[in-house]
């Protein structure tokens, strides 16, 4: 038997293997009867606050069971399997049927690399299989005064109470100054908040092979809007100076604040990619938005 044939069988059944492991899709749910709703995914909750046009990015399965939960209680729940094929991304409607129910119908399809931006109006958030669980503690401080007398001597207690929840779009202080600071051209409308973000790495971070993470990559920032220091972020998931300079390059277009893009140069190891990157920007038309 010939070993280099053998060798050649087992890398290109193990190079399919990796491609298909990196597939990913997209679900997009939306109404327009003005009824928001909460989308629950494989019973967990996807979209923390009800709204009338979501995305879930990052679906791995051949199919998810979706529950639809609208905000008006007296709407009954909409629960619905929803199959899907890889790198394709599915759009369904919360409609009214003939008869007057509530149903989620699948309206059409089309490849994740050939969609658009998100809509102003579409909340974006990438598939979490775990619920995504914040807490905030509110402080109430509450002043006593002994004898029940004007003059008389206070006791001040303050009781603190935790409580957890879905986190959703919450704007951090950083989010907000990056806003208000920046004013050149924007590659996006709308940049990725914090959280969003901090979920994007983690589901980057826990790929082995760096082909998967590439792809993973690709298909979140082709889905959202990203700051500079947030592209440059992931670039240092990257071992390999090539797959630094390949998320770059195709990240600019999804950048928010494109003229800072001179702060992915720190990321790189030699000056030949800062070079070539520098040449990639100068031959593409800058978006402004």
């Amino acid at each position: 038997m010939n070993c280099n044939k053998v060798l050649k069988s087992v890398c290109i059944i193990f190079l399919l293997a990796i491609k298909t492991h990196a597939q990913f899709s997209n679900m997009v749910i939306f109404t327009q009867e003005n009824e928001p709703f909460t989308v629950i995914m494989n019973g967990i909750q996807q979209s923390p606050d009800p709204q009338t046009n979501v995305k879930i990015t990052g679906l791995n399965a051949p199919s998810y069971k979706v529950k639809v939960l609208f905000d008006n209680k007296t709407i009954p729940e909409i629960n619905k399997t929803v199959y899907l094929k890889p790198e394709v991304e599915v759009t369904c409607q919360v409609l009214k049927n003939k008869k007057g129910l509530w149903v989620l119908r699948m309206t059409g399809s089309a490849p994740v690399d050939e969609v658009g931006e998100p809509q102003k109006s579409q909340d974006v958030y990438i598939y979490s299989a775990t619920p995504r669980v914040s807490t905030s503690t509110v402080s109430q401080t509450t002043t006593v005064r002994t004898g029940g007398m004007p003059g008389g001597a206070s006791i001040t207690t303050t009781t603190t109470q935790t409580t957890s929840g879905v986190s959703g779009h919450e704007v951090r202080e950083e989010d907000r100054n990056d806003h208000e600071a920046y004013s050149g051209p924007r590659g996006c409308p709308r940049p990725m908040s914090s959280h969003s973000f901090d979920q994007a790495v983690e589901s980057i971070s826990s790929k082995s092979f760096e082909s998967s993470k590439l792809t993973i990559a690709k298909q979140i920032v082709g889905s959202n809007c990203l700051r500079c220091q947030q592209v440059k972020e992931v670039m240092k998931l990257f071992t390999f100076e090539s797959n630094r300079l390949d998320f770059a390059k195709f990240a600019y277009k999804y950048t928010w604040d494109v003229n800072n893009y001179f702060v992915l140069n720190d990321a790189f190891e030699f000056e030949s990619s800062i070079e070539e990157l520098n040449r990639y920007i100068n031959a593409t038309k800058t978006p402004r938005h």
